[in-house]
């Protein structure tokens, strides 16, 4: 779901109701592509976005998936999801502590926000596909994704404010890793967190409190 725009206000906070439906929407389309994994169910991994308000008032939308490993290339394009850019960064320019944070969405979207676009670049697969259909496909896809990183190269002191929202809350070690060391590296840059407190070992959907979805179950 990459999304930018040139409107907007400095240092707005993303308005409950516009997140929520973001975030189903982004789930929704997730789920619709990885349907036909009969036995995946993809309600078991967080969806989580990043808004960025830019000074001057332009703004771009990021999604991430926490299981990128079960998606195709060409799905995870089509969808926007950013990739994992931890094994590209530095252990002191990374955020998130390593092993499994570096799967949880928050850390990705914070390490892809970061990182400069010659790195986001590395992360975009080159092998060509046999089928010439299927490769006319994933180049166009792989362009676009070229496109929003390079659109996403502006330095940190240009971002107004950036927003997360997360299915599920983020963990102690995101929280201390990803979100507390953002803050102390760019103080003057605000950054907030929605959390809809989705908790899938206990079957519980993220609580929508400004919006109403209705999921359409599988037949």
């Amino acid at each position: 779901m990459a999304h930018t725009s040139r409107g907007g206000h400095e240092n707005e906070v993303w308005d409950l109701a516009e997140a929520e439906m973001a975030i189903a929407f982004v789930r929704e389309q997730l789920n619709h592509a990885l349907a036909y994994r009969v036995k995946y169910n993809a309600d078991k991994h967080n969806v989580a976005l990043a808004f960025i308000r830019y000074q001057g008032g332009a703004s771009a939308v990021l999604a991430a998936y926490s299981n990128d490993s079960a998606i195709a290339e060409s799905d995870r394009l089509n969808l926007g999801l950013v990739p994992d850019l931890s094994s590209y960064l530095p252990q002191s320019n990374r955020f998130g502590c390593g092993g499994m944070a570096q799967f949880h969405t928050e850390p990705k979207l914070l390490n892809y926000l970061c990182a400069d676009s010659t790195i986001r670049k590395l992360a975009i697969h080159q092998h060509e596909p046999q089928d010439l259909t299927y490769r006319s496909i994933i180049k166009h896809q792989r362009e676009c994704a070229a496109q929003q990183a390079d659109f996403l190269r502006r330095p940190l002191e240009e971002i107004a404010a950036v927003t997360l929202v997360t299915e599920i809350n983020c963990c102690k070690t995101c929280t201390s890793y990803s979100i507390s060391r953002f803050r102390a590296r760019y103080p003057n840059t605000p950054i907030h967190l929605i959390e809809l407190g989705k908790h899938p070992g206990k079957g519980l959907n993220p609580k929508f409190t400004r919006v109403t979805i209705e999921r359409i179950k599988r037949t």
